[in-house]
């Protein structure tokens, strides 16, 4: 039976970094305020945990906190429960796929430049609402555009889609697709790690 070169590349990825996967609640836990921010039992790639393989480049560059597969697309997802920088959330997404490429010449050789660049890899930031704008419909429109990162701009460059979620709804509906609908409910933490917010699909 084939299987898609997105499928073939996360199995790399679990055989190489057998201990990476973690619950989403570990992967969007806020290491430096000691806090949660989405809980659910449901498991992701910390991609943290991979390193360029160039060697050329440092061994560790800045990436999105997790992967997901699902139907022959790898979805990236940064969780940022605190404060982030247009820069920094752009640059991550560049850095990983640098980082995957460069881990595909490695691991996955039979994948040349040509299919890597036909991969379909999409990239989500799953943002806190902004406690100035509480109603949903403030945060549906940002959910609906990227223009807080310009991210839109990389949608069909150097990958398929990009998307922004900050209300419970929407990040629940993110995290739904990326895990082939494993994901049906999330608990939402505030900046204390107390669950605000509980959400059902």
């Amino acid at each position: 039976m084939m299987i898609s070169n997105e499928e073939k590349i996360y199995r790399k990825l679990l055989e190489v970094y057998p201990s990476s996967l973690a619950t989403i609640t570990e992967l969007s836990f806020n290491c430096d305020a000691s806090a949660n921010f989405v809980e659910s039992n449901v498991k992701g790639f910390n991609f943290d945990t991979v390193e360029n393989c160039h060697p050329d480049c440092c061994n560790k560059e800045k990436s999105p906190d997790s992967l997901f597969y699902t139907n022959s697309k790898l979805y990236f997802i940064e969780f940022k429960e605190g404060k982030s920088k247009k820069d920094d959330i752009r640059l991550k997404i560049h850095e990983a796929v640098s980082t995957l490429y460069s881990f595909c010449k490695v691991h996955t050789p039979e994948i040349t430049r040509e299919d890597f660049f036909k991969l379909d890899i999409r990239y989500a930031v799953v943002l806190r609402a902004p406690d100035k704008h509480p109603n949903s419909s403030f945060a549906y429109a940002l959910d609906l555009n990227s223009q807080k990162y310009h991210l839109k701009n990389l949608d069909g460059y150097i990958i398929k889609k990009t998307r922004i979620a900050t209300h419970p709804k929407s990040i629940l509906n993110v995290l739904k697709t990326a895990t082939e609908n494993a994901v049906t409910s999330i608990s939402i933490h505030n900046h204390f790690g107390e669950p605000i917010h509980n959400v059902a699909a």
